[in-house]
C-alpha cells in the first residue's frame, strides 16, 4: 500500500537519494555464508534498489561501495574479492541498467585502483551513458575530506573567485544535485566520510535493516519519512 501511493505521489518524492550500505558482512554472518557472497547479495540490492527509483520518479541515486579507509585497511583478500565484483557485476547487471535507461558515474580515487578495474568501470560508464531515465553514482575508493581538501586546492590555484558555487563545481558530483535524503542501512548513525559537503542540509533516515535485505518496501519507508519531514535548509 505504501509503495502505491508513492507510485501516485511522485511530485512529493525526493529528486536525489544518497545511500550507505552497510551490513554486508553481518548479514553473510548470519546465513552462514562468506563475505564475499555477503557483497554479492548487496550487490544485486543495488541493482534493484537503482531499477525502482526510477518506478518512484526519483531521478539521481548516489551509494558509498568502499571508503578509501575500508581500502586501505581491510585485508588484501576482501578487497581484492570487492573488485572481482566490479567485473562480475558488469556483465551480469549492464543489461538490466540499460533497459532501465541508467546512467552510471563512478567517482573516488580511482587511480589508486588495479587498471582491470578502472578498465571495466569506464566500459560499463561508456555503455550507460546514454541513460536519461535515472543517474547511478557509485562512490569507490572515496573519502569526503579528501574530495574536500582536492576541490579547495583547485579553486585556490585557479584565478576564480573562492566561493561556494566555485567550490561545488570542483566536486565528484557537481553536474547532480545535492542529495534531498540519506538512508543508512545497518543500525549505525554516522555518515562515516561520505558526502560531507553535499549532505549539510540533507534529511537522514536510519534503518536496522542489513543492506541485503533493503527492498522496495524499506525504500518505501524511507521516502514517506522524507515526506512527512519539514526541511529547513539550516534555518
Amino acid at each position: 500500500m505504501i509503495v502505491d501511493n508513492l507510485l501516485a505521489m511522485k511530485d512529493s518524492t525526493p529528486q536525489h537519494i544518497a545511500i550507505i550500505m552497510d551490513g554486508n558482512r553481518r548479514w553473510a554472518a548470519n546465513h552462514n555464508l562468506s563475505e564475499i557472497d555477503g557483497h554479492r547479495k548487496g550487490m544485486e540490492t543495488l541493482v534493484e534498489t537503482a531499477e525502482e527509483i526510477e518506478k518512484l520518479g526519483v531521478k539521481y541515486l548516489t551509494v558509498y561501495a568502499l571508503s578509501t579507509e575500508n581500502f586501505q585497511r581491510r585485508g588484501g583478500d576482501e578487497i581484492g574479492g570487492l573488485l572481482s565484483l566490479i567485473n562480475e557485476g558488469a556483465k551480469k547487471y549492464l543489461p538490466r541498467l540499460k533497459e532501465a535507461r541508467i546512467r552510471l558515474s563512478v567517482f573516488g580515487d580511482l587511480e589508486s585502483l588495479p587498471l582491470l578495474t578502472r578498465s571495466v568501470i569506464k566500459q560499463v560508464e561508456n555503455e550507460l551513458k546514454f541513460g536519461k531515465t535515472g543517474v547511478l553514482s557509485v562512490a569507490l575508493n572515496y573519502g569526503a575530506r579528501s574530495e574536500i581538501l582536492r576541490a579547495a586546492a583547485k579553486v585556490a590555484t585557479s584565478k576564480g573567485e573562492f566561493t561556494e558555487e566555485e567550490f561545488a563545481k570542483e566536486l565528484y558530483s557537481k553536474d547532480i544535485p545535492d542529495p534531498d535524503l540519506l538512508i543508512r542501512t545497518g543500525g549505525m548513525k554516522r555518515l562515516s566520510n561520505f558526502l560531507l559537503w553535499q549532505l549539510s542540509y540533507s534529511e537522514i533516515y536510519f534503518t536496522n535493516t542489513l543492506w541485503p535485505d533493503f527492498d522496495k518496501k524499506e525504500l518505501a519507508k524511507a521516502i514517506e519519512f522524507f515526506r512527512e519531514s519539514k526541511r529547513n535548509f539550516g534555518r
